[in-house]
């Protein structure tokens, strides 16, 4: 499963808005309602009915930011069965599962490439040199071998999307480099990050590493500057 590569991902996110302005501006029939029960000839009339109103307008904000939170949720599922609110969010879970079931299976195949590679270096006498060896030195690495670990991890985007006021999406894309997923996940991880869901996705010699977080309150200005500066640091 990959639900961010490839040619699809820029279409997942380009979705109408599934409530209708309408529906916002009746507020579900209060007004007719209302109007009709407060008199506005006497002055407790006219103060019940500013009342009233007041109670109207907060309403309809409320169900227009409802409505907006679940427009951008919307827009990061790309599989809703339904669009009421009731599939939309359950869609939202299921493609949750989704996503962790995906970056535990990328980071067994991370671990195991670690291995691999370990392995191969213990078995190439080419890779290591004696005289360091025998005297108790750090082994030297090929002058290739080195550069590669050593090259700092290119950030070519760094996006936050806040996603309602308690998460948002981070987005990272970087150049593909050897050892580039490896190092990007252990840098994430000495942050105090609660990640909800992962994805890596590798495509045109660039690394996306999409994340579903939850902020506890933390903007998204902030979590931008916390993860660039881990980052900057690699």
């Amino acid at each position: 499963m990959d639900p961010f590569g490839g040619s699809g991902f820029d279409d997942q996110w380009d979705t109408p808005f599934f409530f209708d302005t309408d529906d916002l501006d009746s507020s579900w029939g209060f007004e007719d309602a209302l109007s009709g029960y407060y008199d506005s000839s006497s002055p407790d009339g006219i103060a019940s009915s500013s009342a009233a109103k007041k109670s109207i307008a907060q309403e309809r904000e409320r169900r227009k930011k409802f409505n907006e939170k679940l427009y951008t949720l919307r827009s990061l599922v790309p599989s809703i069965t339904k669009m009421d609110k009731a599939s939309i969010v359950k869609d939202a879970i299921d493609y949750i599962v989704e996503l962790q079931e995906e970056e535990r299976r990328l980071l067994t195949e991370i671990s195991e490439l670690e291995q691999e590679n370990n392995g191969k270096r213990r078995n190439d006498p080419g890779r290591c040199d004696p005289a360091n060896q025998a005297a108790g030195k750090r082994p030297r690495l090929s002058p290739g071998t080195q550069s590669q670990m050593g090259s700092p991890i290119n950030v070519m985007e760094l996006q936050v999307s806040d996603v309602g006021d308690e998460a948002c999406v981070v987005s990272i894309t970087c150049s593909r480099k050897r050892n580039t997923m490896t190092r990007l996940c252990q840098a994430l991880e000495l942050l105090p990050l609660d990640i909800l869901a992962a994805n890596i996705t590798s495509f045109s010699g660039k690394v996306l590493h999409t994340l579903l977080l939850e902020t506890h309150g933390v903007s998204g200005t902030h979590m931008k500057e916390t993860i660039n500066a881990a980052l900057t640091g690699l």
